[in-house]
């Protein structure tokens, strides 16, 4: 690897650690930063007592547990590609894009250092892992793990620039080959009949039940010859991270995985030599040929690429509504899918429960949960995408209550849309009262706000970049999700304490039952809340200073 490689990540690892250093720069980051220990030694205690107090799996049910995960996460990078195919070979940050892409390094010089960044963005991956099933684990299990990680990683390179370098047709096909894959192993799954359980009680037959189904099922998938062709190299895998077989064995697994590495390592060298002799070859068909130029196709392609799009005519916050709409329908595809798989997951409770009153209640719920919990972090069209252009957002011509409200905008009506459309199925489909699905969705929308809020106005006094890893983000995470937990908890100690006093309200005011008292008072307390969750993120913004703030 060349020098000024080498000096690049020194560079980063100074620049991580100067990162580190100024989380105590500021009392409130100290603050943040001590909460943030606080709880790494509460979260890292509990993971160290579970790990030394508990026993060894078996050993055969160990491993087989262990190629199941791999083999599906190889199966995802096959229907991911399918899905959606990658819009360039090789993704780059916009940093790398700068300093390494446009640098005076060849294409084997960055490919080396994509190697070197996946190795090194793995070994805290494969470590931590051994951290936690240290108890089932021996002195091969972190190669294992390594040779494991890294091999998905250069498998997920090679599909990206593999389906890169076909055509349309040839894209077609392989998305045709991959449905009839699916389709497949969709027929090798199905579930097998699993013996009686026995038991004194209901919940050890239960209990019983769930993990001779678990365990019958995986024996059954691995058994199949479908899914064992596939299914070898992880198995494979499975045997060095469990430590199943003799020391030669072992050694011989881990050869061949080292050689799987060097030849997918190989296999992207060449796949990304003919993308790039590819996209050189359409670029001179488009042109009509190196040494000629079709002034007809110059004139239709420069007209398309420098065509003007006339933006609509919307008041107040209106540009910048549209300009996260517009980057909102770019991730449609993944949106529909991180919207369609919560809704499937609640639909259950329609069927399950016998009371429609609580089925609906449970649908709702549900959808307000996943909206507070992980809706927002797929649909971050607002200031968590813009850490790159907060300087020109605070240079635009509009006060800080256009902007912050134009940002937020996008992310609030989206999941609202989700959750009036969830709410108004469930309710047609299990018959209830419209005035029931009206409240609901009216308690949603300003939820819905607060939750947005909330987010913007963490990223507005703590930013950071989206696409960071590493033990940072690693950190802000639990933070994140420890904090929206309390959250939880203080929402439902409040509900707890307001349902006695609406009542007494009602029987103060003479009123027959105290549920529009009580669904008022919450109503209420949750616009009030969303009301100044929003003054907050304004007031974040309007003292938000790009110089002092520094993007992390």
């Amino acid at each position: 690897m060349p020098t000024a490689l080498l000096a690049l990540f020194k560079a980063h690892s100074r620049a991580r650690w100067r990162r580190l250093q100024t989380a105590f720069s500021t009392p409130r980051r100290t603050l943040l930063s001590l909460l943030v220990l606080v709880l790494v030694i509460v979260w890292t205690g509990q993971t160290v007592a579970s790990v030394l107090l508990r026993n060894a799996y078996d050993p055969d049910v160990f491993r087989r547990w262990v190629a199941v995960p791999l083999f599906a996460w190889f199966l995802w990078h096959i229907v991911r590609v399918a899905w959606k195919r990658p819009g360039t070979a090789i993704e780059w940050s916009d940093e790398e894009a700068e300093l390494i892409v446009g640098g005076p390094f060849s294409v084997r010089e960055q490919l080396a250092y994509r190697f070197v960044v996946i190795l090194t963005a793995t070994l805290p991956k494969a470590m931590l892992t051994f951290l936690v099933l240290l108890p089932d684990l021996s002195w091969c299990s972190p190669i294992g793990l390594i040779l494991a990680l890294v091999g998905l990683e250069l498998f997920r390179m090679v599909m990206d620039i593999g389906t890169c370098c076909l055509n349309n047709s040839n894209y077609r096909r392989y998305r045709v080959a991959v449905v009839v894959l699916i389709g497949l192993l969709a027929f090798a799954c199905r579930l097998p009949e699993v013996p009686a359980s026995t038991g004194t009680s209901t919940a050890d037959i239960v209990a019983q039940a769930r993990n001779q189904q678990a365990s019958h099922y995986v024996d059954s998938l691995l058994q199949n010859e479908i899914v064992a062709t596939f299914a070898v190299p992880f198995l494979w895998a499975a045997d060095v991270i469990a430590a199943h077989g003799t020391i030669a064995s072992l050694t011989g697994k881990m050869a061949v995985m080292l050689v799987s590495l060097a030849a997918m390592a190989w296999l992207i060298t060449v796949l990304e030599s003919l993308w790039r002799r590819n996209t050189i070859r359409h670029e001179r068909e488009l042109w009509g040929g190196p040494d000629h130029v079709d002034p007809a196709a110059l004139a239709t392609a420069t007209a398309q690429h420098n065509r003007t799009f006339v933006l609509p005519k919307i008041p107040f916050c209106g540009p910048l509504v549209w300009r996260q709409y517009r980057r909102a329908m770019q991730y449609r595809g993944s949106l529909l899918i991180s919207m369609a798989i919560p809704a499937l997951l609640l639909s259950p409770s329609l069927f399950s429960i016998a009371n429609p009153i609580v089925a609906f209640l449970l649908v709702v719920s549900g959808a307000l949960f996943y909206t507070f919990v992980l809706l927002p972090e797929a649909i971050k069209f607002d200031f968590r995408l813009d850490s790159d252009h907060l300087c020109q957002l605070k240079q635009l011509p509009m006060t800080p209550t256009r902007v912050v409200l134009g940002q937020l905008a996008i992310p609030i009506g989206m999941a609202f849309v989700f959750q009036a459309t969830i709410f108004v199925t469930a309710g047609m489909y299990r018959s209830i009262d419209w005035s029931l699905i009206l409240a609901a969705t009216a308690l949603s929308l300003p939820l819905t706000i607060l939750f947005v809020a909330l987010d913007n106005l963490t990223f507005l006094l703590y930013p950071h970049r989206p696409t960071q890893e590493g033990f940072e983000a690693f950190l802000r995470t639990i933070l994140k999700f420890t904090g929206k937990s309390v959250l939880l908890a203080l929402f439902a100690a409040a509900i707890f304490v307001w349902a006695p006093l609406a009542a007494n309200i009602a029987t103060g005011f003479g009123l027959d039952s105290p549920r529009w008292v009580f669904a008022t008072g919450l109503l209420v307390g949750i616009c009030g809340l969303a009301t100044a969750a929003v003054g907050s993120v304004i007031s974040a913004f309007r003292r938000f200073d790009v110089s002092l703030h520094g993007i992390t």
